[in-house]
């Protein structure tokens, strides 16, 4: 009985495939070249008349903002991810949203969340921060687009015998006294963006 021969290789040919396997492996991605290369695909614009003007990496997502100009200083962003990919608008949302979310319980932030659960009801100064979603409506309007979004919370406060302490005529912010239980129940509403803990150094 034979069996087919095989071919012998010698083995610092062997040694060599492996050696350039592993350096290509470790050779870095170029993450600056990879933000040119992608915009210029998508826009035509050749590379080198591309400029990167700033890099923002996302906490420790691994994602890294690119903001870019062409020669006519045409402004491109774009966002990476570690391996030089184009990251999708959905994960880079949700990376973002994460951040956003560090050192908050909800909509509170974790000191006030903290303070609110050592069961104590007395009033806790807060800034309620609204969501600003009619400013842009309210300003083609000319109206003052805080004072607008603040009433509903302001009647609110002023239905519970609540302390206004600051109202801000054109942010959509509140500076209260509030009541533990009240600020669980305002965290509940759908115009409410955040809650935090007021801090001030000096008085009013």
């Amino acid at each position: 009985m034979s069996f087919p021969k095989y071919k012998r290789f010698p083995t610092f040919l062997i040694l060599t495939v492996l050696v350039n396997q592993v350096t290509i492996a470790q050779t870095p991605i170029n993450l600056h070249e990879r933000a040119k290369l992608k915009v210029s695909k998508i826009t035509g614009i050749p590379t080198d008349k591309l400029t990167i003007v700033k890099e923002a990496r996302l906490a420790d997502t691994g994602i890294t903002k690119y903001k870019l100009i062409d020669t006519q200083n045409n402004i491109y962003g774009i966002s990476l991810n570690p391996d030089g990919s184009k990251t999708s608008e959905e994960a880079l949302n949700q990376a973002i949203q994460a951040i956003n979310n560090t050192g908050f319980v909800g909509k509170l932030e974790a000191e006030l969340a903290n303070r609110i659960n050592q069961g104590n009801n007395k009033p806790i100064n807060v800034v309620i921060w609204l969501k600003n979603r009619d400013i842009q409506r309210l300003s083609n309007l000319n109206i003052p687009s805080g004072a607008f979004l603040q009433e509903p919370l302001i009647n609110l406060l002023k239905e519970n015998n609540q302390q206004i302490i600051l109202q801000s005529s054109y942010a959509p912010v509140v500076v209260a006294a509030v009541t533990p239980s009240l600020i669980k129940k305002i965290a509940e509403r759908s115009d409410v963006e955040r809650i935090y803990l007021e801090r001030r150094r000096v008085p009013r």
